[in-house]
């Protein structure tokens, strides 16, 4: 009997793993971001920080992400140049990091923003500004 009892505790510990702390997981809920941005075009239909909405510095652009991880902005006048990509490696959630030059309007969405939602039409982020804990809101419609 006693034999049986060891076999059984050396059984349950060592079916115990210390590496399943859920608190550390890193999700891919929205890894599909990386297909959906890539077909088509898109616009900025919100781009809100805090009190201020700026989305229509944005109304004229048309944005072109490609799966090289560049991403070109154009109207009639101008096209300005970035870099997008999907990051999941925060524990707290997953990001889309844009990266433009410092002109403006577009210092306005560089930005790991978080990704709030993606459909096949509509990719939502969100962000708290470091500077006075505002929300930003961005939001990229397909044309």
């Amino acid at each position: 009997m006693k034999r049986i009892l060891i076999l059984l505790a050396i059984v349950v510990f060592a079916s115990c793993s210390s590496d399943d702390d859920s608190g550390n997981v890193n999700t891919n809920e929205f890894e599909q971001i990386k297909t959906t941005l890539t077909q088509g075009e898109w616009m900025v239909s919100k781009l809100i920080d805090g009190q201020s909405d700026h989305t229509i510095e944005f109304e004229s652009f048309v944005f072109t992400f490609r799966e090289d991880g560049t991403v070109l902005a154009q109207n009639d006048l101008f096209t300005e140049n970035g870099n997008w990509a999907y990051d999941n490696s925060s524990s707290s959630s997953e990001e889309l990091v844009l990266q433009f030059s410092e002109t403006t309007p577009f210092d306005e969405i560089n930005d790991d923003w978080d990704i709030v939602s993606v459909t096949n039409s509509k990719v939502e982020l969100s962000d708290v500004s470091g500077g006075n804990g505002d929300v930003e809101l961005l939001t990229f419609t397909k044309f």
